[in-house]
């Protein structure tokens, strides 16, 4: 019985050394095989489980979505400011009013395709803080004529386009506001494109004898001027 054991051991033993080499084998093998991969393949390989660029493309696309979130929420911010509070002054300076503009424009530009054609200049005389920031300026008198540019263009025809130019300079604030129109749009149905009176209505009783008004539509282009001097030459 003891020598019956002691065979059946020594087969068992065999069998496990057997297996072992087996393994051996397959490892060493396997491990050739790695080696003789050459750097660009073992570089295909890993990328094909991952691409690490394709994630930080994503990362950065929903950084920039959220920044821009940020920032337009951070100018409505001020926007909503100027008009609660600022505006409640019976005037404001030409800075604020500027500043306010500018702020508006921002907001509005969300609903606008990165593609479309925006053309915003601001022309200010900023040497001249005496004039820049003494109130002198019935408050939310640019904001008409910015808030018609957005709300009556062709966001659509291939040929659509926004222009917003202010300037302010020795006492005289100046914006011109151009935009091609939908058809949609009821400029359309009003003789030179006026609208809304309340601006008119404003500039003659602050500025009567020191405004300029134009509004007219031509070759579907709608095109406001407006000019408001503030001090004396």
């Amino acid at each position: 019985m003891l020598l019956v054991a002691v065979i059946v051991l020594l087969i068992f033993y065999l069998l496990l050394i057997r297996k072992y080499n087996k393994l051996r084998g397959e490892e060493l093998r396997h491990r050739e095989l790695f080696k003789r991969m050459d750097n660009e393949q073992i570089d295909h390989v890993h990328r094909n489980r991952l691409n690490p660029h394709l994630l930080k493309n994503s990362l950065n696309g929903i950084l920039s979505h959220a920044y821009q979130t940020y920032y337009t929420m951070d100018k409505l911010a001020m926007v909503l400011d100027y008009v609660l509070y600022e505006s409640e002054a019976e005037l404001v300076s030409p800075k604020a009013e500027i500043e306010f503009a500018r702020n508006l424009i921002e907001v509005n530009k969300v609903k606008l395709s990165p593609l479309f054609d925006m053309r915003v200049k601001f022309d200010i005389d900023e040497l001249n803080e005496s004039l820049l920031e003494r109130p002198a300026l019935v408050p939310l008198m640019t904001v008409d004529l910015i808030e018609n540019a957005f709300k009556h263009a062709d966001f659509h025809h291939p040929d659509s386009f926004i222009s917003i130019v202010l300037t302010f300079r020795n006492g005289l604030l100046e914006l011109t506001v151009s935009n091609k129109i939908s058809k949609r749009s009821p400029l359309y149905k009003s003789k030179g494109g006026i609208g809304s009176k309340t601006l008119e209505e404003r500039l003659m009783l602050y500025y009567p004898d020191s405004h300029e008004l134009k509004r007219f539509v031509e070759n579907d282009v709608y095109n406001a001027y407006l000019q408001i001097r503030l001090y004396e030459n």
